[in-house]
């Protein structure tokens, strides 16, 4: 009996974990990579994260990361077909820039978004996230600003499994 008790429980916890949405795909724009995003369980909320290279700065050429969490603030009615969604959230971000000198930098990241889910599995949204850190190199430390030009709007494509 106790077999047959954890065999269930195992069965009941695998499918909640596999019944999260996510999706993958690409982004181009100030930030140009690859994007993954997680259902939170119980809630409309995504976790996403972003992996990519920063353009469209002045001290462009610069590897990142980018975590956030995109927390719905609504989802208007304007088509009969597919889902919208307006989302914000805050996040965090590392990476490594080369120009014009090596560099190390994190900091945090701001987002602002609006998406929309098609009938089949594909999800097109646009967002901005300016952001603001420190860049450490071996002979400097300075406050990472080109990130505040991240309200040049990012574009996303993807799929939802």
């Amino acid at each position: 009996m106790k077999r047959l008790l954890i065999i269930f429980a195992a069965a009941v916890i695998s499918v909640a974990a596999n019944a999260q949405v996510r999706s993958v795909g690409l982004t181009v724009g100030a930030f140009e990579g690859v994007s993954f995003q997680h259902m939170i369980y119980g809630t409309d909320n995504v976790f996403q994260l972003d992996l990519g290279y920063q353009t469209g700065v002045p001290h462009s050429g610069s590897m990142r990361l980018v975590g956030t969490y995109n927390k719905m603030l609504m989802s208007p009615e304007w088509t009969s077909e597919g889902t919208w969604n307006m989302y914000a959230g805050p996040g965090v971000q590392i990476g490594t820039g080369f120009v014009p000198e090596k560099a190390f930098s994190i900091g945090v990241v701001g987002v602002v978004g609006l998406e929309y889910i098609f009938w089949f599995p594909l999800q097109l949204s646009v967002d901005i996230r300016p952001s603001l850190g420190v860049m450490l190199s071996d002979d400097s430390f300075r406050f990472d600003i080109d990130g505040m030009l991240g309200f040049i709007p990012t574009i996303s494509a993807r799929y939802m499994f």
